[in-house]
């Protein structure tokens, strides 16, 4: 084979390998959805935090899937049927508004729709067995304690991140009481699994999240430790009130009343006990 023959086949072999590799080049939308969708959502692997996306594009228009995915909780207020019975499905779960363009939102749009899977393709469906033993296997008693201790912030992460109680409660006699920026935690674990705390902590969607561990992300061990301590709460009925500490606080504020006067007779002890305006009034005396 003489060269040129050689270069025509080696030209014809790198066109016809160039639909490979544009297919498997990331596009905009999928780098958009992997960075804000994956974490709640798949496409043909069924149901994670929220609704499989597959097909979603030919079941609802264009522009609605721009509003919800722009603002469901605008279309919500609003009393769109479809949000509102999505939000009712899932208990009330609020997706984050989307903080990008509406070119960005349209090629996610496109890219759930390139990568939805044929109607005779059969879907993965997540694997319920694998999901119930993970979920067994981070309920261990030391991980609900080190969950708590994560939560509440006596323990910091491994990577300095900000402990849960800055942003969210839970009621637990456990825990003094958290913030308010964020959801309250009770019965997260009843509203999103095992599966869909770890999706979120491990890939936060929230903008808030992202930003507080984008440099900082917890650990697998850290993460399965505060689904096991989400997990104890809501299950564990008897612990779903707020510990009094009114007793306590009395207790030690007489304590270390207590302690102040003893200590200020300790150093006062040796001053002197007498009136100073007798000592004024017995100097005058004796000087007249």
């Amino acid at each position: 084979m003489c060269v040129r023959a050689r270069s025509l086949v080696w030209t014809a072999l790198f066109v016809s390998s160039l639909p490979i590799h544009l297919a498997l080049a990331e596009t905009p939308g999928s780098t958009t959805f992997g960075s804000l969708c994956v974490a709640c959502h798949t496409i043909g692997g069924g149901r994670l935090v929220g609704p499989d996306l597959a097909g979603v594009p030919d079941r609802r228009s264009e522009q609605w899937l721009v509003d919800f995915i722009t603002s469901s909780q605008t279309m919500i207020q609003s009393g769109d049927p479809d949000a509102v019975a999505l939000s009712e499905e899932y208990n009330g779960m609020v997706m984050p508004d989307a903080l990008v363009a509406e070119s960005e939102v349209l090629a996610v749009i496109s890219y759930i729709s390139s990568q939805t899977p044929g109607i005779d393709e059969p879907q993965a469906a997540p694997d319920v067995a694998v999901q119930e033993v993970a979920e067994a296997d981070v309920a261990s008693p030391e991980s609900i304690v080190l969950g708590s201790h994560l939560f509440q912030g006596t323990v910091r992460f491994a990577n300095r991140g900000p402990n849960c109680i800055a942003c969210h409660d839970v009621t637990h006699d456990a825990v003094i009481g958290g913030g308010i920026l964020a959801a309250e935690l009770t019965d997260v674990f009843s509203r999103m699994s095992a599966a869909g705390i770890e999706a979120i902590l491990g890939k936060p969607p929230f903008p808030v999240m992202q930003a507080a561990y984008q440099e900082q992300p917890l650990t697998e061990d850290e993460i399965n430790a505060l689904v096991a301590f989400l997990q104890s709460v809501d299950e564990d009925e008897l612990t779903r009130q707020p510990r009094d500490y009114g007793l306590g606080l009395f207790g030690s504020g007489v304590v270390g009343t207590a302690l102040i006067y003893g200590i200020c007779g300790l150093v006062w002890r040796g001053r002197k006990k007498s009136s100073v305006n007798q000592d004024i009034y017995d100097r005058q005396v004796k000087s007249s």
